[in-house]
């Protein structure tokens, strides 16, 4: 059955990078995905890329991302379209948080920990 209600209060922070980083999954379906990203001042997210489309929200904070060739700085408020593929990494400058979405949703994040 297709869960529809996601509360605050029954969804688990997980701990990356020694605590420079967190991340709540905030809902999934079958095509997307939300997770709100926590970062502490200077906290990097390494060079990467996947298959999946990503939209970043930034919540509050202040972020360089490099997005392939280009470069943006994100404040609050401000979005940026990661396109399937693209190679993309964040520096924290300010302790921030970020809301990201994916289409289709990372498996990767789904899967249990262990």
């Amino acid at each position: 059955m297709a869960r529809f209600f996601f509360g605050e209060s029954e969804i688990e922070r997980e701990i990356l990078d020694a605590g420079a980083l967190s991340r709540k999954i905030k809902a999934h379906g079958e095509k997307s995905m939300i997770v709100e990203v926590f970062f502490s001042k200077n906290a990097i997210g390494a060079f990467h890329s996947h298959p999946h489309e990503q939209l970043t929200y930034c919540l509050e904070g202040s972020f360089d991302f490099a997005l392939g060739k280009e470069s943006f700085r994100l404040g609050p408020g401000d979005s940026l379209l990661i396109p399937s593929g693209v190679g993309h990494g964040v520096l924290c400058l300010a302790e921030g948080r970020l809301l990201d979405m994916f289409s289709p949703p990372r498996e990767d994040f789904l899967a249990p920990r262990g």
